[in-house]
């Protein structure tokens, strides 16, 4: 993979020349630098030498392929810029020092920034000096680039997943020969030992063929829907264990034949897990697909499988895998090898992903089709890569710009396991997408991606801070990931699911690990440099300290985030690392300790790791915060999900000024500090808890928040003494909240103030998802059932015993699930009307009664 990975250079670089010089021409860091005593002529002469090697590093990006003294040459400016803008980090975290403690003193005239008190009084001194080395390192870079006939060149203009069971049949090619042939061994009996019922087919090709395409079209097709009593679809991919797989298969099956009240699956004793699969198997006809199998070894293949060999004549097992042996290993049919795609094949895919419904037009002009019959034949016959071109062409229907992509030098390159085609996706992505996707790497294959936490972690390491016209940085994030979605870099599962995943095809995994070079790291890969800056780990049951020895030589790290391949679970964590190691790393911006259950409190320290933007610390028993907290001015992010010991939040949080995400669900917080009012950037507060009056929070402070999102939790709403606050918490404008939930935390005798106050907490009309708690009205406001909630799919209204009447929710479109309960009312209705489930609801169903 080495020689592949030449055509990296500008991924960090460009991208972060982009962000260091913007800020340094920002009002606010001028304004900052005014008034202290850093070098200003030091910044200037830093900020020229920038200047001077952004405009030359597209064309650097380009020749380095052809010429290794340019490669030699980025590949030595890249790790000089990264430690470069440590520095200007450190400068700005001052910058917002100053700024929260001058907010603290008020408009005295002895600025904080002046102060010889201060214990940073010997701050400027210490920055001059590295600033001073920096320029001077930074100087032979931009001297050399006229050596090395760099020149200053227009920027280019843009215009595998684990595997779920769901796709999209309408852009497949070249394969109904080859799913007809794979249902026709599924429906006969000739793969059937006379020893056992159960059929294995083995489906074997290159990775980026189009193995796993192939089971998704036999798995969907309603010749094997009616043939099988049910199916299941496990993605298993290299990190191979049979416990894994074995509980993802019995809750597959278990979900398909009974009601699931006992979670049988899991468990971890294996012999439980085969005992259970064994019988919930038993004298049925199944089909299990096993996608992405690595694993050669006869005794984890029998382990698995043994288990099914009890179901009905014609149980079928498809297996998708790169390797021979293990085809070799599993199957009972013949191996089912899977060619490439034809020229012909490849150019209908690419044709439809870059002109989309416009497919004609290529017909229409004959020297764009020639140019995109050539590109095709450089697909290899790898649908994978034939659709990430088509994403790369979609915006350049042009014979010009076809004909660049046609004769770049990427496709001289030796394919090290990863196609010239996928590079040239990510060649020509812009320079602050290469960093996005590059960052991606730090996950292993067939994880899945949650697309907000993603977001978040891109602008905690600061790939989204860059001038974007006015919009929120999460928007410019989100924008980044449709983005690369697009260009089928990432993936969409199509399995139907509630909670949307994204995945990285394999190859495309492996395209995002060649261009990061060494940047971002796995550390199950071993041979990680001391340079790295962001690094993940396979979190275990027992992290020891031993595991992370070597982490003492990273000391330019920057994210320090556990992987789980478990989903939600129990691990342990060495205390020595949390009290020792992590303190050392005073350049981390990413820091997670989720689901590390022992973690019942962090050190002083933490305070000191000035640059964390983003912490998590959810499933952890954590049960309050050090102070030092509030010293970390640039933090963004605060997860503390499920940490049921969490009682209190540090008096101070104010001082976090720039948070713009607190999750507190699930915790036991009883009231939040006065101080979370001053916290304006907020984009997401899970939960508010109203104080009471003249003691704690008011709701009114709502007002302060207009960009809430997402899940949003109002609790102890019988505080609220004066409606006119509620009106003021302006509930209906945040039209970004998704799911609202309003709780009382005891009846209130006062069934008309407590209507009043509902009343005005009408929410926007975006809303999906809406829960009411503990209200003690008699009957529901007006805007309750309004037909302008044409997005809600999801009402439920509990412990609202007073109420005698409900409003019109007949005239709800959308609504899908409707749960109502422990209200007076259904004495007389009956409360079986009112459970209804998402899926099998009707406005019928409410139309009759519309105003009960």
């Amino acid at each position: 993979m080495a020689a592949a990975a030449t055509v990296i250079g500008g991924a960090f670089l460009s991208a972060t020349l982009q962000t260091l010089v913007e800020k340094l021409a920002s009002t606010e860091f001028l304004d900052y630098i005014r008034n202290t005593k850093l070098n200003v002529t030091l910044l200037r002469k830093f900020q020229t030498i920038l200047l001077t090697l952004q405009v030359v590093l597209d064309d650097a990006e380009e020749k380095q392929i052809s010429t290794p003294a340019v490669k030699n040459w980025l590949d030595d400016l890249k790790d000089v810029v990264l430690d470069a803008e440590d520095l200007i980090n450190q400068i700005s975290y001052d910058s917002l020092r100053c700024k929260m403690e001058n907010r603290q003193v008020g408009n005295r005239t002895n600025k904080v920034w002046n102060s010889l008190s201060s214990p940073f009084k010997n701050f400027y001194r210490d920055i001059n000096s590295p600033l001073k080395i920096m320029c001077e390192t930074l100087e032979p870079f931009a001297q050399h680039k006229d050596t090395l006939g760099l020149q200053t060149k227009s920027a280019r203009v843009s215009r595998r997943p684990p595997s779920s069971s769901g796709v999209n049949e309408s852009v497949m090619v070249g394969r109904n020969d080859d799913k007809n042939t794979i249902i026709n061994m599924l429906v006969s009996d000739c793969g059937t030992s006379k020893n056992n019922n159960l059929g294995v087919v083995a489906i074997l090709g290159m990775g980026g063929v189009g193995k796993t395409t192939l089971a998704q079209l036999v798995y969907n097709d309603e010749k094997v829907e009616e043939y099988f009593d049910f199916k299941v679809w496990v993605c298993v991919s290299e990190d191979f264990d049979v416990v894994r797989v074995t509980k993802s298969l019995l809750e597959s099956v278990v979900r398909n034949t009974t009601s699931a009240a006992s979670k049988v699956w899991e468990s971890d004793n294996l012999d439980i897990l085969r005992v259970e699969l064994k019988k919930n198997s038993r004298e049925k006809r199944f089909l299990f697909v096993l996608d992405d199998l690595w694993n050669d070894n006869y005794n984890d293949w029998d382990e698995l499988v043994s288990p099914l060999i009890d179901g009905k004549p014609g149980s079928s097992v498809i297996i998708t895998t790169r390797q021979q042996k293990v085809a070799e290993m599993a199957k009972t049919f013949p191996i089912y090898k899977l060619d490439p795609l034809s020229d012909e094949d490849c150019w209908s895919i690419l044709s439809k992903h870059a002109l989309g419904s416009d497919e004609c037009d290529a017909s229409k002009n004959t020297a764009l089709e020639e140019i995109g019959r050539k590109i095709a034949r450089k697909c290899g016959g790898l649908p994978i890569a034939a659709k990430t071109l088509g994403g790369l062409l979609r915006s350049r229907v042009d014979t010009m710009a076809w004909t660049d992509i046609l004769n770049s030098n990427v496709w001289n390159l030796p394919n090290d396991n990863i196609m010239p085609a996928l590079h040239l996706s990510y060649q020509y992505l812009p320079s602050h997408l290469k960093r996005c996707f590059a960052y991606c790497s730090i996950f292993p294959k067939d994880y899945p991606l949650d697309r907000k936490t993603l977001i978040l972690l891109w602008m905690a390491e600061g790939f989204l801070d860059y001038s974007h016209g006015g919009k929120l940085v999460e928007e410019v994030g989100d924008d980044c990931f449709s983005e690369l979605l697009s260009r089928s870099l990432i993936q969409q599962s199509n399995d139907g699911a509630r909670v949307k995943l994204f995945y990285m095809h394999d190859l495309i995994n492996d395209l995002a690990t060649s261009v990061s070079e060494k940047i971002c790291c796995r550390s199950e890969f071993g041979d990680i440099p001391e340079n790295v800056r962001h690094l993940s780990y396979i979190q275990e049951d027992y992290d020891i300290f031993v595991k992370f020895r070597p982490f003492y030589n990273y000391k330019c790290l920057r994210s320090f985030l556990p992987i789980t391949s478990k989903g939600w679970s129990h691990s342990f964590l060495s205390v020595k690392v949390v009290d020792d190691l992590l303190p050392l790393f005073k350049r981390l911006r990413v820091l997670s300790l989720s689901n590390y259950t022992n973690i019942t409190k962090l050190p002083d320290s933490i305070g000191n790791l000035v640059q964390l933007r983003y912490l998590d610390l959810s499933h952890t028993d954590i049960k309050c915060l050090p102070d030092t907290v509030c010293n970390l001015y640039n933090l963004q992010t605060l997860i503390l999900l499920y940490c049921d010991y969490f009682t209190e939040l540090p008096v101070h949080m104010g001082n976090l000024i720039s948070l713009r995400h607190l999750d507190i669900s699930r915790t036991g917080i009883k009231e939040l500090p006065m101080e979370i009012g001053g916290l304006e950037n907020l984009q997401t507060l899970t939960v508010f808890l109203v104080g009471k009056r003249h003691e704690g929070l008011s709701i009114k402070e709502l007002e302060k928040f207009p960009n809430l999102q997402g899940k949003f939790t109002i609790k102890n709403l019988h505080n609220v003494v004066d409606a006119k606050e509620a009106e003021e918490a302006n509930l209906k404008n945040k039209e970004k909240i998704e799911k609202l939930e309003l709780t009382w935390g005891k009846q209130s005798e006062d069934s008309l103030q407590v209507k009043v106050v509902l009343e005005m907490l009408q929410p926007p009309i975006s809303l999906k998802r809406l829960k009411i708690n503990l209200y003690g009205g008699t009957s529901f406001p007006n805007w309750l059932g309004n037909s302008s909630f044409s997005n809600m799919v999801s009402l439920e209204i509990c412990n609202c015993k007073y109420c005698m009447t409900l409003p019109p929710l007949g005239q709800l479109p959308s609504l899908k699930k409707l749960s109502i309960s422990d209200l007076l009312l259904l004495e007389t209705i009956g409360p079986e009307f009112y459970c209804v489930e998402e899926g099998e609801c009707s406005n019928s169903t409410f139309q009759p009664f519309p105003s009960l």
